[in-house]
């Protein structure tokens, strides 16, 4: 199985464990609509089994990461298509509505300079993938944010340097160059043979799930630009899809181009 670094809340291989004990947990209905929208999210948190990893008040635990200071975005689109460890969660377990409150309520939580972090290498990955996301949204002052966290760790001096490079790129408003070399270090610290265009598939599927039909386009045009044969065409229809406003249709047809990108991995190893 392919190992995909994710967002800054992708747990390890240990949440397969604490997922089948909440399993009884996750059934568990809406709550009352008595309840503020805080105090949904809040208990659906719970109650859905994200406590049992991120912790009670999702300031992190052993195998994941605390949540203080992600956007609701971050946790739509990690939830519903993770580029880590972490497991999707399809509307069958968690509903667009409850997804929606739990995300607002992780958005609420006072955010925190100091990120707990996993793992060395895990974190390095994370802080590229959410300047991504943070660009995405249109939040240049978050992106150099992560950028600047990711220098810290950094050890090898010339990823650092391309980083650095990167925050001067996003300093003097030139975003886009700032976007593709941020991207092209991604693929490289997610997984060595992740190709820059297996990330923009990733990354249009994480906007596709998310309802951003523009970003899910955008970063399908840039895989379409590195690879050519059935995958562009592939690629150029799912991206007809999200131009006609046929969501659901342009999702499946990403992940159909996504499992024939890992399948190819897989003869290859």
């Amino acid at each position: 199985m392919r190992y995909r670094h994710g967002l800054a809340f992708a747990a390890t291989l240990g949440i397969a464990v604490l997922l089948a004990a909440c399993e009884d947990q996750m059934a568990t209905p809406t709550p009352s609509a008595t309840l503020s929208s805080g105090e949904q999210g809040q208990r659906l948190f719970a109650v859905k089994g994200c406590s049992g990893c991120h912790g009670v008040g999702a300031e992190g635990t052993d195998i994941a990461p605390g949540l203080p200071g992600h956007s609701a975005e971050q946790v739509l689109r990690q939830v519903r298509s993770p580029l880590g460890t972490m497991p999707a969660f399809g509307a069958e377990r968690i509903s667009d509505q409850e997804l929606d409150l739990i995300a607002a309520y992780v958005e609420s939580l006072e955010g925190s300079d100091s990120h707990t972090e996993p793992t060395l290498g895990d974190a390095v990955a994370i802080h590229h993938w959410m300047t991504l996301t943070a660009l995405a949204g249109g939040r240049v002052d978050e992106a150099a944010h992560h950028v600047r966290h990711a220098i810290e760790l950094i050890e090898d001096a010339g990823h650092r340097g391309r980083m650095e490079a990167a925050l001067g790129s996003l300093n003097s408003g030139q975003l886009h160059d700032a976007e593709h070399e941020i991207e092209g270090m991604l693929a490289g610290v997610a997984e060595p043979d992740l190709s820059r265009g297996e990330l923009h598939l990733q990354l249009a599927l994480g906007a596709a799930q998310a309802g951003d039909g523009p970003e899910a386009g955008h970063h399908l045009e840039h895989f379409i630009a590195e690879t050519g044969g059935t995958e562009s065409e592939g690629a150029s229809e799912a991206l007809e899809r999200i131009e006609a406003g046929e969501e659901e249709e342009a999702r499946h047809a990403i992940v159909e181009l996504i499992e024939a990108a890992e399948h190819q991995h897989h003869r290859h190893e």
